[in-house]
């Protein structure tokens, strides 16, 4: 499997709700820094970090869902550059931006995760 073919896998996972599929594409110290600015921000290890994240996440977002991605490679590391579109719970804002990804990968597992959002500033407007 290619480094994009893992990332790709662990999205479909993902989509489809399977937490234990996603969570068998980490490494057992996999990381997940997102922005501290974010409601959902601070740094998730391994696969139970992953899941409070989602807690975390899912409290935020009413709904979510990505519109489009596309994926580049280098060395042994992924960038997924996505279009994404949600419903905040607490506003009821629909918001629509891109976000990059950045996933590093060894021994055919990710080690860490770090999302990058074009514009953060709307996640975290009233």
């Amino acid at each position: 499997m290619t480094e994009i073919e893992l990332v790709k896998q662990f999205y479909e996972y993902l989509a489809n709700g399977n937490k234990q599929g996603a969570y068998s594409c980490l490494s057992d110290n996999f990381v997940l820094k997102q922005a501290n600015s974010l409601p959902y921000g601070g740094e998730y290890i391994g696969a139970n970090g992953l899941n409070d994240f989602f807690k975390k996440f899912s409290t935020f977002w009413k709904e979510f869902k990505t519109l489009k991605t596309d994926y580049y490679s280098c060395e042994n590391i992924v960038f997924a550059i996505s279009k994404i579109r949600g419903t905040v719970f607490k506003t009821e804002k629909i918001i629509e931006t891109e976000m990059i990804q950045a996933y590093v990968i060894e021994n055919n597992h990710l080690i860490s995760a770090h999302p990058f959002y074009f514009d953060t500033r709307l996640l975290t407007e009233e």
